[in-house]
């Protein structure tokens, strides 16, 4: 009699300790929410490197037919993180930043996807100028920016194609 019920007492126990266990998972404070990110504020450390990121285009000309997009000049564009696209809904993620550097003394500019409720009406594009070692000069929210971008708003704002 004694060894049917020590057998019972432990697979009762032993569905007592699965049962419990299920429902006392705590996430880890360090793992990143399953969610969407809300918003995404740059800093310079999110720029480095920039030069060995995904090129998105290499160009000798302007991108746009009115001779725009900073100068009809040589520029490469990159984009981080790699391989991003532009989802179902035709825009980038939160968080996708995009590279120009303009040949000829234009300099480098980028525009990074920080969503939240800046620039909304914009799709929450924020404009900065970097320098050579990835370091922010500005960032804004230019009209001048948002104006010329505008003119691609059915690309989330970006000249580039991808």
């Amino acid at each position: 009699m004694a060894k049917p019920m020590f057998f019972i007492c432990s697979i009762l126990l032993g569905i007592l300790v699965f049962f419990n266990s299920c429902g006392n998972e705590k996430e880890d404070s360090n793992t990143p929410p399953t969610s969407t990110v809300e918003e995404f504020i740059a800093k310079d450390a999110d720029f480095d490197g920039f030069r060995n990121w995904e090129v998105v285009a290499i160009l000798d000309k302007a991108l746009s037919a009115e001779g725009r997009a900073h100068t009809d000049a040589a520029r490469t564009i990159w984009i981080k993180p790699p391989n991003t696209k532009r989802g179902t809904n035709g825009q980038y993620p939160i968080g996708t930043i995009l590279i120009k550097e303009v040949k000829g003394g234009y300099g480098i500019v980028a525009m990074v996807k920080r969503g939240g409720s800046f620039n909304p009406a914009h799709n929450g594009w924020e404009w900065f100028q970097i320098d050579a070692a990835s370091k922010i000069t500005s960032r804004s929210a230019s009209n001048t920016c948002n104006n010329c971008h505008s003119l691609v708003k059915n690309q989330d704002y970006a000249f580039s194609k991808n």
